[in-house]
C-alpha cells in the first residue's frame, strides 16, 4: 500500500518537553500490550461503570485515551508509568520524576499522532474485541461469579 503524502511528511522524531517522541516498530507495541493483560479485573469493571455494553475497543480514540491515561495514573500510577515507558520508549524515572501530568499527556498525544494510532485502531477494532475476549476481559472469572 502506497503511503500518502501526509504520512510521508510526518516527522520520525519530535522533542516535546525535553523528551524525544518517535515512531515505534510493532515489536514495541506488542511488548507494551502484553502488560495490559495484567490490568486488575476491578479496574476493568471500574472503567466500564458496570455497563453491560462496554467495549474496551471503543476506548481507542484520542479523547478517550487521554481520559483513560488520567484514570490509570490516578488509580494505578506505577502500572501506567511502566506501560507508557515501554510503549513510548521513555525511561520510567523520567516520566515519574521529571514531567508534569500535562507534559506527560502532551507526550502521549504526540506519540498517538506520530504513530497514526487513531487510524490503526479504527482498522483493528474487530480484532481487538476478539483479543479482549481471548484474554478474559469480556467474561467474569469463575471465582468472581461464585456467590458465597
Amino acid at each position: 500500500m502506497a503511503k500518502s503524502n501526509e504520512t510521508r511528511s510526518l516527522p520520525k522524531t519530535k522533542t516535546i518537553h525535553g523528551v524525544e517522541v518517535r515512531k515505534m516498530p510493532c515489536g514495541k507495541y506488542f511488548e507494551a500490550l502484553q502488560t495490559l493483560k495484567d490490568l486488575p479485573e476491578d479496574f476493568i469493571k471500574e472503567l466500564s461503570d458496570n455497563e453491560q455494553d462496554f467495549k474496551l475497543s471503543e476506548m481507542f480514540t484520542m479523547e478517550n485515551i487521554m481520559k483513560l491515561v488520567m484514570q490509570l495514573l490516578v488509580t494505578l500510577p506505577d502500572f501506567t508509568l511502566e506501560f507508557l515507558s515501554k510503549i513510548i520508549g521513555i525511561d520510567k524515572e523520567i516520566l515519574k520524576n521529571e514531567l508534569t501530568p500535562k507534559e506527560l499527556l502532551d507526550i502521549v498525544q504526540e506519540f498517538w499522532k506520530m504513530n497514526e494510532l487513531e487510524s490503526f485502531f479504527d482498522q483493528v477494532k474487530p480484532m481487538i474485541q476478539k483479543a479482549i475476549t481471548l484474554i478474559g476481559f469480556n467474561e467474569q472469572s469463575p471465582s468472581a461469579s461464585k456467590s458465597e
